[in-house]
């Protein structure tokens, strides 16, 4: 079995067991949402650490993409489902602030943002 074949069967048995958790412990639906999340920027992250550890560990004959990828994938998606509601809240205001930031560009007037 090759990195991304081994890589591809993690991610997709986190996300099945965790959308058979989700349906028959009847979860309620604002944890998948964060779960999706943790699973995107656990991709991202781990695509990102895994890939050069792959060519550096590869050298000495190490496979190790996978498992670093895997690890990587389930810590996020664990940490926002715990966290998901503070985080998505910094988020939220975050977004709010920049869209009244740039409203107040293009409607041609001042806004004060306190």
């Amino acid at each position: 079995m090759d990195k991304r074949s081994f890589a591809i069967i993690i991610i997709l048995t986190t996300v099945i067991s965790y959308l058979f958790i989700r349906k028959y412990f009847k979860i309620a639906p604002r944890y998948l949402f964060y779960g999706i999340i943790g699973i995107f920027t656990g991709l991202l992250m781990g695509t990102s650490i895994a890939w050069p550890l792959s060519a550096w560990f590869g050298n000495f004959g190490l496979v190790v993409a996978p498992y670093v990828l895997g690890i990587i994938l389930m810590v996020f998606i664990e940490f926002f489902i715990w966290e998901g509601g503070p985080i998505m809240n910094l988020i939220v205001k975050e977004w709010r602030f920049l869209r009244k930031k740039r409203s107040s560009v293009w409607d041609g007037h001042k806004v004060e943002i306190k």
